[in-house]
């Protein structure tokens, strides 16, 4: 993670092409890669500047390099804000700039107990489940046997066969959350405690690895998923995300899909 631009830019020009990119039938971009000439050329900067920019060798482009390279390399906008983000030297955040973590959590527990009976979650940024409700906390199977301390949503995700089973667009889900794992961290990725679970999931999860070495990145918003419950019946549910950038946090909210 020592040269997170570097590494960023990389895996986005091993998957980018000059244009408009092309689809597969599935919706996926069809994966060509660029070489450093044709981004440097289409960036309008020098061969050696973009080389010393993957090499990490410099570490502070201007805003008008950085958008050029979002152009070419076809950034959404999650990854070019991320861009940003990792460009040069971060302070790494407080875990807790707004007080006491144990008045933090009880402000959270109040908050999904009141939107019962559907179900929601709040996690950190290292999608560690802070609270949730009776209905939320159901929805990843298992999670009420163990310390509260051991509920995070990606390694369930990740490493758990039971996710699979629930969720019927697992890939799709894991997927994001990965995701949003390196999105929520942009500014912390030399974090101790990110790079003890990056370490985790990667020895577990061959998926994980091969995703988080993509750089993927992107915020959980909204979608409708299906889920099956416990009784075997699938359910339709839209989810809604409610970020809280000041507590380095985000709350999850089950809806009826339709």
């Amino acid at each position: 993670m020592s040269n997170e631009l570097g590494e960023f830019l990389r895996a986005r020009r091993a998957d980018a092409s000059l244009g408009s990119p092309t689809r597969h039938e599935s919706g996926r971009r069809r994966v060509t890669g660029l070489r450093r000439e044709e981004v440097s050329t289409a960036a309008g900067i020098s061969v050696d500047y973009y080389t010393r920019l993957e090499q990490g060798r410099e570490n502070h482009p201007s805003d008008a390099v950085l958008d050029a390279l979002a152009r070419v390399l076809h950034l959404a906008p999650d990854a070019t804000e991320h861009l940003y983000r990792v460009r040069g030297p971060n302070p790494s955040l407080a875990r807790n700039p707004h007080g006491d973590e144990g008045l933090l959590a009880e402000r959270m527990a109040t908050l999904v107990e009141a939107v019962r009976p559907n179900p929601a979650y709040v996690l950190d940024r290292l999608s560690n489940m802070l609270a949730a409700n009776p209905e939320g906390l159901t929805l990843y199977d298992g999670f009420a046997d163990i310390s509260p301390r051991q509920r995070n949503t990606c390694r369930y995700l990740m490493t758990n066969p039971r996710a699979r089973e629930i969720f019927l667009e697992w890939e799709e889900i894991a997927r994001g959350a990965v995701a949003h794992l390196r999105a929520a961290n942009a500014d912390n990725l030399h974090d101790p405690e990110l790079q003890a679970l990056v370490a985790e999931l990667r020895e577990h999860s061959a998926l994980f690895e091969e995703w988080w070495s993509e750089h993927i990145v992107e915020r959980r918003r909204t979608s409708i998923k299906h889920i099956r419950a416990t009784d075997g019946d699938t359910i339709a549910r839209r989810y809604e995300v409610l970020h809280l950038p000041e507590d380095g946090l985000r709350m999850t909210l089950w809806l009826p899909g339709t």
